[in-house]
């Protein structure tokens, strides 16, 4: 029998439900996130009433949210059983680590790059989530989860500062 968990998942335009669905599967760089925040960012807003953004269709239920934090409760075989337990916040991508960009570090430029809460990946609007463990930040103590959930749009108004 599959583990299962809660999740807000979007079935079409403007129709969110609460769903079981499958536990994510950790692979072997990977954390599990028990999500205790999350944001709603102007793109979930998009998808709920538009379906889409851009070529971004949503053609199947799709759970919304890439602002998260939360507390590692597994981790894959190839990561330390230390960060159990660790509260983190989460970088919502999975660039293919192949590619020429994603080999000189800039894997925000990778043409093959996934976003979380973007079809066909699964996002964090449910109980846990996985993400590699490298894009899971640990999160000090006095920042609270909520705070912790706005890193990622904090980051993207930084980086935009920085190229001004």
């Amino acid at each position: 029998m599959n583990a299962m968990m809660r999740a807000a998942v979007l079935e079409g335009i403007e129709h969110i439900a609460v769903r079981d669905v499958p536990l994510p599967t950790v692979g072997a760089n990977d954390v599990l996130v028990r999500i205790e925040s999350v944001g709603v960012c102007g793109s979930d807003v998009h998808y709920y009433h538009e379906g889409r953004i851009g070529d971004f269709v949503v053609e199947q239920p799709l759970i919304l949210g890439h602002e998260a934090a939360g507390t590692i409760v597994s981790v894959g075989s190839a990561v330390s059983p230390g960060r159990v337990g660790q509260r983190v916040t989460i970088e919502p991508q999975r660039p293919c680590r192949q590619c020429d960009q994603c080999r000189a570090g800039r894997y925000n430029l990778c043409p093959d790059i996934q976003f979380y809460a973007t079809p066909p990946i699964d996002g964090a609007f449910a109980q846990f989530q996985t993400i590699a463990t490298d894009f899971a930040y640990d999160l000090p103590d006095q920042i609270s989860m909520a705070a912790g959930a706005l890193c990622e749009p904090l980051s993207v108004g930084v980086a935009a500062a920085r190229k001004a």
